[in-house]
């Protein structure tokens, strides 16, 4: 099943503190469709990055992770009886 990932919004929400200091928050969405069988948002926080782009950058590695936890769990999930 081919599923397409578009990022569809990258949002400043403002500053938040870090230990570095008061750093730069962003909320990232992506939108994920999967032959048009599935088709979820997921919306991912962040905080550090400087431009849109590295924004975009941090949530897409966030987004890898998950995803491939998420495989790794469904391929291990068995419905109880």
């Amino acid at each position: 099943m081919a599923v397409q990932i578009t990022p569809t919004a990258t949002q400043h929400t403002g500053m938040t503190e870090s230990p570095a200091g008061s750093v730069a928050a962003w909320q990232v969405t992506f939108q994920l469709d999967a032959e048009n069988l599935l088709r979820a948002a997921i919306s991912i926080p962040v905080a550090g990055p400087t431009t849109h782009h590295e924004a975009q950058q941090e949530a897409l590695k966030i987004l890898q992770v998950f995803l491939s936890d998420a495989c790794d769990a469904a391929n291990k999930y068995q419905f109880s009886n």
